[in-house]
């Protein structure tokens, strides 16, 4: 199932850090829109702010991810970069 969640986000390459947000999350994998391309097969990291109400839960959780792109494509005059989420954790609270 997937969530049409807009969430802020830092994306890290590794080289990098972008500022991007988030069109949709799912269980494994979100689309993201940003000012910059994305190579697919690029490792990235990144932690989502999760809504409670989304999660059925009663605060907001933490989730830090690793992932890879699998896609970006342009729409209009941002990019729309696909990533796959192969590892999370959930933060401490």
């Amino acid at each position: 199932m997937r969530f049409p969640l807009a969430l802020p986000v830092l994306l890290s390459t590794g080289e990098a850090e972008l500022a991007a947000l988030t069109r949709n999350v799912s269980a494994s994998g979100v689309l993201f829109e940003l000012a910059n391309p994305l190579r697919a097969g690029l490792d990235i990291r990144f932690s989502l702010q999760m809504p409670g109400s989304v999660l059925g839960t009663s605060r907001d959780i933490l989730v830090h991810c690793m992932g890879r792109v699998v896609r970006c494509s342009i729409s209009h005059t941002q990019y729309l970069a696909a990533a796959t989420i192969d590892e999370y954790k959930f933060a401490e609270q």
